[in-house]
């Protein structure tokens, strides 16, 4: 079946491009985005030969989605190979081009370890192969700030996620509306590239605008709990007068936990895994913003089953609007009963 494109070519910005000397591949803008959406390599869900790139395998969340992956390729008749990116960019380029070399898939389903280091292999020559590509959880080619459709890529069948730039800003505005005097606060992120690390420390910025706010301490890791904790200690000695810990990532908030111990302070998770879910609705954590693996892969894998069937696909899936939330991403002891936790 034809396909309508879903994307248009931007010609003009190809132009530019190829005019000048600096144009490479990597991060592209809305203006100079080129690659059309190509036409179904297949017209069966079951023809799919789907290369499935995750991020890493090393917590609980990943592999909650590495089995949603597995469960709805199944459902579909699909292959699905899973890729293992050792939360190390280089590691994960290998891996999609040694892939796209082989020829044996007609389709990536990708959560990038780097959006930007992918950007021209996912854009450029997977559709020049008759490669389908799906992103999901970080946004590529530069696009991890941006909102609504503009975290898509052109080139790409649509971006799944729900860790934008406005929930971050929400997450935080949370925080200053629920301290009128002010507070000193603490950032806990992952890896410095990542996609979330990049919206949270951005959304931050609001604590410079408000009176009596001050970030005494920015501090990334792997996202493990061992690293947290390290993290969080360093915190805690170093500002004894700290009030609110903002932590990233449920994985890493235990770790948090953990090395505040019986201070006072506040902590915010982003996460909602069900070790988190059961702290707030105790009063251990004050609140966690809901992330879904589960649903975010059966999303990015069912766009692509969509695709190749013939319908319209949304360029961006935001997962904030999930009929699976209770209205809401933000959990708290009041809400907390509403939601259910995927990992």
């Amino acid at each position: 079946m034809k396909h309508r494109p879903l994307l248009s070519a931007a010609v003009a910005g190809v132009a530019v491009c190829l005019a000048m000397a600096g144009c490479s591949s990597g991060v592209t803008d809305t203006a100079s985005a080129s690659t059309e959406i190509i036409d179904a390599p297949v017209s069966d869900p079951a023809d799919l030969k789907i290369a499935y790139f995750s991020a890493g395998t090393s917590n609980s969340y990943l592999q909650a989605a590495i089995d949603e992956a597995k469960k709805t390729a199944g459902e579909i008749g699909a292959d699905l190979d899973v890729f293992d990116g050792a939360f190390d960019a280089q590691v994960q380029f290998d891996q999609m081009q040694q892939a796209l070399t082989s020829g044996k898939y007609n389709a990536f389903v990708v959560e990038p370890n780097d959006g930007n280091l992918v950007c021209d292999i996912l854009t450029q020559q997977a559709p020049e192969k008759n490669v389908l590509v799906s992103v999901f959880n970080l946004p590529i080619c530069g696009r991890a700030t941006e909102l609504g459709e503009e975290t898509h890529q052109p080139g790409t069948i649509t971006y799944v996620g729900g860790q934008t730039l406005d929930v971050y800003e929400d997450w935080v505005q949370d925080v200053i509306d629920s301290h009128p005097d002010g507070a000193k606060i603490a950032l806990v992120s992952g890896p410095d590239l990542n996609a979330n690390t990049l919206c949270f420390f951005e959304a931050a910025k609001a604590f410079e605008e408000a009176e009596g706010f001050e970030v005494v301490a920015k501090q990334t890791t792997d996202y493990t709990t061992p690293k947290a904790f390290d993290a969080a200690q360093t915190i805690v000695q170093a500002n004894p007068d700290v009030d609110v810990i903002m932590s990233n990532f449920s994985g890493m908030t235990r770790g948090v936990v953990e090395a505040v111990g019986n201070k006072d302070v506040e902590i915010y998770d982003f996460g909602g895994d069900e070790w988190a879910l059961q702290n707030v609705a105790s009063g251990a954590l004050t609140s966690s913003v809901m992330m879904l693996p589960r649903v975010e892969t059966r999303e990015a894998i069912e766009a692509v089953a969509r695709y190749v069937e013939g319908e319209d696909v949304p360029v961006f899936i935001n997962l904030a609007e999930s009929d699976t939330l209770p209205g809401t991403p933000f959990a708290t002891k009041e809400n907390v009963a509403q939601f259910t936790a995927e990992y």
